[in-house]
């Protein structure tokens, strides 16, 4: 994540401090400002068909709300709510502006950071919308070989990635359980082999139809 220091001199004029449990912003509702993290951990929460999943956690040094600064959104695009007690810089565009002005890097980090941020929560996104186990696991797994996979050889069609099956279960809301057995299924079936947390994919394209195939079978 980003890791963006915090100076002492930003941190009392912008700071401020939340217990556990608190809400710094609401899905749907309006928004102009952005949070960096001084100390403390948050939850990024998001509504889906299939109920309210996590969709990250952000601590020391991390940012959100900054679509509300680049002109993005006008409103959340999730509910953040804090894990354990919470500083932040809460800051609108001029203070921003300010301290990427007295810090370049920090405006790098940011740029970076919003980039591999959108890829992953694009990819997160479409595997939540799923209603199904099976389907939201597979359009994960697809999501991790095209946009992380990594090729062994230049004319490989297949994609290796590193695929932890608790970090996936919390990203959406899939118990570990249910992801070792979709993953049994496309052991036996050969649309993935895998060592440990290491996983390859032959052919990515296939993931998502094998999914929904699995799930026509489990609902009968």
């Amino acid at each position: 994540m980003a890791g963006i220091q915090i100076s002492e001199e930003f941190f009392k004029k912008f700071g401020k401090r939340f217990p556990p449990e608190s809400f710094l912003a609401r899905e749907s509702e309006p928004g102009d400002t952005m949070f960096l993290i001084n100390t403390g951990k948050v939850a990024v929460i998001k509504k889906t068909p299939a109920g309210e999943k996590i969709l990250a956690t952000l601590n020391d040094g991390d940012f959100f709300g900054e679509m509300a600064l680049i002109g993005v959104q006008d409103r959340r695009a999730a509910t953040v709510k804090t894990l354990t007690e919470v500083t932040v810089l809460e800051l609108n565009r001029m203070a921003f502006e300010a301290l990427i002005k007295r810090s370049p890097e920090i405006a790098m980090k940011v740029i970076s950071t919003l980039a591999e941020r959108l890829r992953d929560s694009n990819g997160k996104l479409a595997a939540l919308v799923h209603r199904n186990d099976f389907v939201r696991t597979a359009a994960y797994l697809h999501h991790l070989a095209c946009d992380k996979g990594l090729k062994c050889s230049p004319d490989e069609t297949g994609r290796l990635m590193v695929f932890r099956r608790d970090t996936v279960s919390q990203a959406l809301g899939v118990s570990v359980e249910q992801i070792d057995r979709f993953l049994s299924l496309a052991r036996k079936a050969r649309f993935v082999a895998q060592n440990g947390e290491w996983v390859w994919v032959p052919y990515p394209s296939y993931l998502l139809p094998f999914g929904e195939v699995l799930a026509k079978l489990t609902s009968v």
